[in-house]
């Protein structure tokens, strides 16, 4: 669609200068577009790269996981709403398009603004959203939220600017939003002890309760649960590349199973097909694991950081369970016994020294009994 939308626009210009545009012109345009009939040489050599193209290009050289694939489309949605907002909210601006070369810190702290209250904007704007529809709604985003955009805003003009497209760089006097996180919220082993032997009420429920359990012992990304074969588990222990480490190490990871994540797995072996264990759609399993917690009895209150409001609030443990909890779960439990990052991280995919992984270091009660015992100065 990019291309083609790039196409028509190129092929206006030049047709509209030649008086050419007539009643048949875009339906001959896409014709033309579609038997590979491209504009001439000169047209292409000299015309401006607009976002669109620019930033499947960026894309295209990243070798992105799907995950990442989405981050990206929801990156270049938000700039063509942003787009709509100045034209609708500004008239005099009303051909505005994002051009990487005209971009400057003001236009980034107006996108900022946008980001942060479009909920408010498209209420305000409906031509927005009759322009641009979206599946789902718009609420109010945290700052880490922004952090990740711009981050991504980022990384794009600088291959920009390394690539020759542009010598602009807005970002030199651009405050970039803050990244902050809670202390992360894991299970105790005893919780997932009891998560696993609890009775389900119905098979699908028992199914996604043993495969949140295995995640809790092997720490994997959901994205990677979900791609697990048969063949995926060999001498007893779980190999698999992390999709999204894919391309910068292509390091295998290697988590030997315990006994219940081996009990799950020969649960599970005489299924058809080559599914490892039997996981349903990302939505589901998230739903199903909050209605196990809450079979087995885990509601215990839990204090987070709202990372909208950035003020802490209580929930109790069942209503915020989700997949990554069992990835929490695995790492925090395991650091506390061995308190080495590096080791960890090598059974959970993340890279050496990654700062991701500073987030799941849980700092409990007795790690914190035995510093404060060093003050004592017994004999």
């Amino acid at each position: 669609m990019s291309a083609l939308k790039t196409y028509i626009t190129e092929a206006y210009v030049v047709d509209k200068e030649k008086d050419k545009i007539g009643p048949a012109w875009l339906e001959k345009t896409v014709e033309n577009y579609y038997k590979g009939k491209s504009l001439s040489p000169k047209v292409r050599k000299s015309r401006k790269k607009g976002f669109d193209e620019l930033f499947l290009m960026f894309s295209d050289g990243r070798e992105l996981s799907n995950s990442r694939v989405r981050h990206y489309h929801v990156l270049q949605r938000l700039i063509h709403r942003y787009e709509a907002y100045v034209r609708v909210s500004m008239p005099r601006m009303s051909r505005y398009v994002f051009d990487i070369n005209d971009v400057t810190v003001d236009t980034l702290n107006d996108l900022r603004d946008y980001i942060m209250n479009e909920y408010l904007y498209v209420e305000k704007y409906p031509q927005i959203i009759e322009a641009l529809p979206e599946k789902r709604g718009f609420s109010e985003r945290s700052e880490n939220y922004l952090h990740g955009l711009f981050k991504l805003i980022k990384a794009f003009f600088s291959w920009c600017i390394k690539n020759g497209y542009t010598k602009n760089w807005p970002f030199t006097d651009f405050e970039m939003p803050k990244e902050e996180y809670g202390t992360p919220i894991i299970m105790t082993l005893d919780e997932v002890e009891n998560l696993y032997r609890t009775p389900m009420p119905t098979k699908v429920l028992e199914e996604q309760r043993d495969i949140f359990v295995f995640q809790c012992n092997v720490g994997c990304r959901v994205g990677d649960l979900m791609s697990y074969t048969k063949q995926s588990v060999q001498n007893g222990s779980l190999e698999y590349i992390a999709a999204k480490t894919l391309h910068f190490s292509g390091r295998t990871v290697v988590v030997p199973l315990n006994t219940i994540a081996l009990e799950i797995v020969e649960k599970y072996k005489d299924r058809p097909g080559e599914q490892l264990l039997p996981f349903i759609s990302e939505q589901n399993y998230n739903d199903n694991i909050k209605a196990a917690f809450k079979v087995a009895g885990i509601t215990r209150l839990v204090t987070e950081l709202d990372p909208v409001t950035r003020k802490e609030v209580k929930h109790p443990m069942n209503e915020i369970a989700s997949s990554h909890l069992a990835r929490r779960t695995f790492a925090g439990n395991i650091y506390r016994q061995v308190k080495d990052p590096n080791l960890v991280a090598s059974l959970t995919g993340h890279a050496e020294g990654s700062r991701a992984f500073n987030r799941y270091r849980e700092i409990d009660l007795g790690m914190k009994q035995d510093l404060v015992k060093i003050l004592e100065n017994k004999k």
